[in-house]
């Protein structure tokens, strides 16, 4: 709690002032108004200062307030306290700032809405070369925002509501059709509006995210272990039961007595077997750092697959061949998706911050201010 009340009054040097539009001086003023704004609190006390600012008649046309410098037009807080709001809500809710302050939460996410807006350049002296695109689910009822990052300096450049095709053709408009023809590669998932987006905007190799395809795969399988779950007798229903994650983890990352569990599970259902193995061979190419002997064995993996007969297992293979330039892209690159998770986790954060915003574009920007700048 502050100690008490504090208020400075400003006097003029000069009654001269400078129109803000031409930068003339103006002798004369129409009228003279009293301003009080909050200032940065002074050994405990609320700050307030207190000054008379003219309000100007300009030969170029202009007619309004004059520009004082230290706090903007309609504000009711100087800069350097707006400055002081805005970086607490860099480590806080709007809420705990406002408790802070003393200030109506509203007034706290004004400033610093405002302070965002004002420090972002865009993407006028941006040049990424290498970029990642996802979506991020901002409100139940699959409502998205696209995040585009550039891979290599490892921020996000640019936000935009929804996953449409319109929604990345909005920041290849915004980024220039010069610096568009200077991308050269592009990180994502298989979403076919992206990639429409991204072949009509840039000549750049689509690389798919490997961990999507391994998602693909462990969907599969899962989906395998819940159908021979539900057609297994009683005994082995016992034993199948509660080993989900243990079929869905890598066999490399199992200890010797889990995987002794695993084998014997396995050992009682040739279907699951078969399929596990499938998984097992399909995220092994996807760890190959040879790209055509990892070209190879992704031939060999769908033929395996043709002959196991798993339908589960036959649209993955079907899904990866009509997608297969992008995981080729892959084995040539090997560029994944994978820091974006990081990015992801901060924009939960700042969700969980804020209990959800409803403000959209206010969402957006403290995405770009926190996982950007």
């Amino acid at each position: 709690m502050p100690l008490g009340l504090v208020v400075i009054m400003l006097g003029r040097t000069r009654r001269r002032v400078r129109c803000p539009c031409c930068n003339r001086v103006v002798k004369r003023y129409e009228d003279c108004y009293g301003r009080l704004v909050r200032h940065l609190d002074l050994s405990g006390f609320e700050c307030y200062l207190y000054f008379e600012e003219y309000k100007l008649h300009c030969r170029c046309g202009y007619r309004g307030m004059e520009d004082v410098g230290f706090v903007g037009a309609y504000r009711h807080c100087t800069r350097a306290y707006e400055e002081y709001v805005a970086r607490l809500c860099c480590f806080m809710s709007v809420k705990e700032a406002a408790l802070i302050t003393g200030l109506d939460w509203k007034t706290v996410k004004d400033i610093d809405k405002a302070h965002i807006r004002s420090s972002l350049k865009g993407l006028a002296e941006e040049q990424p070369v290498r970029i990642g695109v996802d979506e991020v689910a901002y409100q139940k009822g699959h409502k998205y925002l696209t995040v585009v990052r550039d891979v290599d300096e490892g921020r996000v450049l640019w936000v935009g509501v929804d996953r449409k095709k319109e929604t990345l053709d909005a920041f290849f408009h915004e980024l220039g059709a010069e610096k568009c023809r200077q991308v050269q590669v592009a990180v994502m998932d298989m979403w076919d509006p992206y990639i429409a987006s991204i072949r009509q905007h840039t000549g750049a190799d689509i690389v798919f995210d490997k961990f999507h395809v391994a998602k693909k795969v462990n969907e599969a399988l899962d989906s395998v272990r819940r159908r021979e779950f539900k057609d297994a007798d009683k005994d082995v229903k016992a034993e199948f039961k509660h080993k989900r994650y243990l079929v869905l983890r890598r066999n490399e990352n199992l200890s010797p007595e889990k995987r002794e569990t695993l084998d014997s599970l396995l050992e009682k259902n040739e279907t699951l077997q078969e399929a596990y193995l499938l998984k097992e061979q399909l995220l092994d190419i996807l760890d190959e750092k040879g790209e055509m002997i990892a070209i190879q064995r992704l031939e060999t993996w769908k033929n395996n697959v043709v002959q196991s007969g798993i339908q589960e297992y036959e649209k993955v293979m079907k899904t990866i061949e009509n997608y297969l330039y992008g995981i080729h892209n892959y084995f040539k690159h090997k560029l994944t998706n994978a820091a974006s998770e990081g990015f992801n986790n901060k924009i939960g954060l700042i969700k969980r911050r804020a209990y959800g915003y409803r403000d959209i574009e206010y969402f957006m920007l403290k995405i770009i201010k926190l996982c950007g700048l």
